[in-house]
């Protein structure tokens, strides 16, 4: 492997235990169960509701879709 390969990995390691670490934090700090942490305490607006759906949307537009329609254009 290569130093620039390395680095890149370094740096993926660091960002997924970082997530993963504020995602703990946050769990830890509601002090309700689980379930009340993943659907926000039912105290989310509609605007963060509407854009969080939208984002889980474009995700997978984006990892499965897009590369689909590069690949049938010939990009």
């Amino acid at each position: 492997m290569s130093t620039d390969n390395i680095q890149i990995l370094i740096a993926m390691i660091i960002y997924i235990v970082a997530i993963l670490g504020i995602g703990v934090y946050f769990l830890k700090i509601a002090n309700e169960n689980s379930d009340n942490y993943f659907i926000g305490g039912r105290s989310l607006g509609p605007w963060v509701a509407a854009m969080s759906a939208e984002a889980s949307d474009m995700s997978g537009w984006l990892l499965m879709g897009l590369p689909g329609v590069a690949y049938w254009c010939g990009w």
